[in-house]
C-alpha cells in the first residue's frame, strides 16, 4: 500500500506542479485591453557549470495596453490566450531567471513577479524612466526603420533602437520612455539582448494575479484503505522590496554552489524567507525537477543580473 500511495503522490504532484507553472486555475484580474503584442527574442551570453561559454535564449511577449504594459514569457502568454499547453520553455525560463514585469500597475508603479524556489515574490517599485540620449544613425529591425538611443539604467549602459512607426513609449522589461516602440536593446557588455521578431495587433486582456495555485494533500480512509485527496489553495505571492529581492538573487544565484546544485540553499537552512519545509520534493523526469510547484534545473548557468542596483 505504501508503494501505491507513493506512486499516486508522485503522479499527482508532478501533474499539479506542471499546472502551477502554467498558472492554471489562477484568479486573474484584467488591468486593461492590449493594443498590440510585441514578441522578442531575449538572449543571455554566459557560461555553464564547467565554465564553458553558452548562449541562453527565450521568447518574450510584451503586451501593450493604455498606460500599462506587461513583459513575460511568450509561452505563458500563449497559454493564457488560447490554452495551448507547452512545458518545453521552462528550462530556459528557470536558467535565465525570467520575471513577469508589469509597468503602470498600480498606477505610477512597476510590479514584478520573481521566482526564487520554492516561492514567487512580488516586488512593487516606483516607475523609473531612463534618461535617454539620442545618437546618430539608423538601423532596420524586424522591417522597421529605427532610430538609436543610449542610457544608463539600473547600473548598466544600454544601446537601443526604436521605431516611431509604432506610437508607444513601451519596451521590453523595464526599458521605456522613447517616442516609439523599442525594437532592440543590448547592454554595453553584450550580455543581454532583446530583439523584436514580430508584432501582433490584437485586443485581448492584460492580466495580473495576486497568487498562484498550490496543492495540499489530505489522507482519508476509504473502504479500509488509505487514499489521498488533493486540495488546491490560492497561495499569495510573497511581497518584498526591490532591494531585498536583488540581494536574495545575487546571494543565491551568484553563489558558486548554485552552478552544480541550484537548491543548495534549501538544505539544512533556517532562513525564514526560504521556508525549506514548505515545498514538495519530487521529480517529473530527468529534465524537470519541481520544487513547491516551481521548476528547478539540475544545474545552473552563471548568473547574469539584468540590473545591478
Amino acid at each position: 500500500m505504501k508503494t501505491t500511495l507513493t506512486i499516486i503522490l508522485a503522479l499527482v504532484a508532478n501533474m499539479m506542479s506542471a499546472q502551477q507553472l502554467l498558472r492554471c486555475d489562477e484568479i486573474l484580474d484584467t488591468l486593461c485591453q492590449s493594443k498590440l503584442t510585441a514578441v522578442y527574442l531575449y538572449t543571455i551570453h554566459t557560461s555553464d557549470d564547467e565554465g564553458k561559454p553558452v548562449t541562453d535564449s527565450i521568447r518574450l511577449a510584451l503586451q501593450v495596453g493604455e498606460g500599462v504594459w506587461k513583459t513575460w514569457t511568450y509561452e505563458r502568454y500563449r497559454y493564457e490566450k488560447s490554452g495551448e499547453d507547452t512545458l518545453t520553455f521552462m528550462h530556459n525560463e528557470a536558467l535565465m531567471h525570467i520575471a513577469t514585469t508589469t509597468v503602470g500597475y498600480p498606477e505610477g508603479k512597476i510590479t514584478s513577479i520573481e521566482s526564487i524556489v520554492p516561492h514567487q515574490y512580488e516586488v512593487t517599485e516606483d516607475i523609473e524612466k531612463p534618461a535617454w540620449k539620442k545618437t546618430k544613425g539608423k538601423d532596420l529591425v524586424c522591417g522597421y526603420l529605427c532610430k538609436k538611443a543610449t542610457c544608463e539604467f539600473r547600473g548598466k549602459k544600454w544601446n537601443v533602437c526604436y521605431t516611431t512607426d509604432i506610437p508607444t513609449t513601451a519596451g521590453p522589461w523595464k526599458l521605456h520612455g522613447l517616442k516609439g516602440l523599442i525594437t532592440y536593446a543590448a547592454d554595453e557588455d553584450g550580455i543581454h539582448t532583446f530583439q523584436l521578431i514580430s508584432i501582433n495587433e490584437e485586443v485581448i486582456p492584460v492580466t495580473c494575479s495576486s497568487g498562484y495555485p498550490e496543492m495540499k494533500f489530505k489522507f482519508v480512509q476509504k473502504e479500509g484503505e488509505k487514499d489521498v485527496e488533493v486540495v488546491i489553495i490560492q497561495k499569495p505571492h510573497v511581497k518584498t522590496t526591490s532591494e531585498k529581492c536583488l540581494k536574495m538573487k545575487n546571494e543565491l544565484f551568484g553563489d558558486e554552489r548554485y552552478l552544480t546544485n541550484p537548491e543548495f540553499y534549501n538544505i539544512w537552512t533556517s532562513r525564514e524567507h526560504y521556508e525549506p519545509n514548505l515545498f514538495i520534493r519530487n521529480q517529473y523526469n530527468k529534465s524537470y525537477n519541481l520544487r513547491g510547484g516551481l521548476y528547478l534545473p539540475d544545474k545552473g548557468h552563471k548568473y547574469q543580473p539584468l540590473e545591478l542596483k
